[in-house]
């Protein structure tokens, strides 16, 4: 073979090499389109590149980012999205030269931030409205979320809060359905394990409702919404020993938490256990000296107790926040009358009366 020759054929290689390494017509033309913003006439050359050059990823990629997303056809997108990766999960865009896999999470994530800010929009917009307006909005963001978690379907907020949607909009059966979707998605969140628990508590269904309460509490044992929906399931089975050790073991893990010392005073009120229920808003108070209703709590428990005079003292000092109180006047007579006052009692009386009592 003479030099000429093997420089043609050298030639010929290089050639061959080149032109493998170039997009096809209609792929070309495809690009120029859709740099131009021109997009009829790019998805019919996008899609007449999948014809000549089926096994060309970047062609999926832009039909999936350019067509179908722009019109909202995110199931059609994913598709898209989905066959570039089987075709070539370490392929890079020409144009960017970014790996095709965070091109495509990039593209995902993009729409479904749009999408759950407008679901989150519509419910924060539900809850501050009524009536008709009220249920307009919960289902606008239910149509949101329900967007976005056909965008990105692993994104376990999404689920979370269409549960709180359909619960705005007590969709019993919703409720119920997205609510085993996000549990499937993530089986630890401690706001879905309560939330599970609610439902559940709400449909009188209280072993399921104790369990997942009991779920939630073990991730996040301080949380005064988890214990306090777990002792309400307890009391409601009349198990009043278990509502009380909900509460104590979720004060363990909180100690600080008032909500949880104000609910256990409460419960032991009920009981009418008033020295246990006396500990307990005293507690409240230590913690927050500004709470009204731990210091009226403090005064019904004296008062349980008979001992009258300590609770005339924190009636009164209640009274001072809220004179003009019927309930807090009404307790007053009773309490003068024990220590033998019943000039004073009538005062008392007679002050409730003119504020309705």
């Amino acid at each position: 073979m003479n030099l000429l020759n093997i420089y043609k054929l050298a030639l010929l290689f290089i050639i061959s090499v080149f032109i493998s390494n170039c997009a096809t017509e209609e792929l070309a033309s495809a690009r120029l389109y859709v740099k131009e913003q021109r997009f009829d006439e790019a998805e019919s050359f996008i899609k007449a590149a999948i014809e000549v050059s089926p096994e060309d990823p970047e062609a999926y990629f832009l039909l999936g980012k350019h067509i179908y997303a722009r019109n909202d056809q995110f199931e059609e997108m994913n598709k898209m999205f989905n066959k570039v990766i089987e075709l070539n999960p370490k392929f890079k865009l020409p144009s960017s030269g970014k790996p095709i896999q965070t091109e495509i999470e990039d593209e995902r994530t993009k729409h479904w931030i749009r999408l759950f800010n407008i679901g989150s929009d519509n419910y924060n917009a539900a809850i501050k409205s009524n009536g008709e307006e009220k249920i307009n909005n919960f289902n606008m963001a239910v149509e949101a979320f329900n967007t976005a978690k056909t965008i990105k379907p692993d994104e376990v907020l999404t689920y979370k809060n269409l549960v709180f949607c359909h619960i705005g909009l007590n969709n019993k059966e919703m409720i119920q359905t997205t609510l085993n979707e996000a549990m499937e998605k993530n089986p630890e969140d401690p706001d879905l394990l309560f939330e599970a628990g609610k439902v559940f508590l709400d449909n009188k269904e209280f072993d399921t409702a104790i369990q997942y309460l009991e779920d939630g509490l073990k991730i996040q044992p301080g949380s005064a919404i988890g214990a306090s929906r777990l002792a309400d399931a307890y009391y409601q089975t009349g198990d009043i020993d278990g509502a009380i050790f909900a509460y104590t073991k979720a004060i363990r893990s909180a100690p600080e938490a008032t909500d949880l010392h104000f609910n256990l005073g409460v419960l032991y009120g009920q009981m009418q256990d008033y020295e246990m229920m006396e500990l307990q808003f005293q507690k409240v108070i230590s913690l927050d000296p500004e709470d009204a209703m731990g210091v009226i709590g403090i005064a019904e428990a004296y008062e349980g107790m008979e001992r009258w005079s300590d609770a005339e003292v924190y009636y009164l000092q209640a009274l001072e926040n809220d004179p003009e109180n019927v309930y807090l006047l009404k307790a007053m007579v009773r309490v003068t009358m024990r220590l033998g006052r019943p000039e004073e009692a009538k005062e008392w009386l007679d002050k409730s009366k003119e504020f309705g009592g």
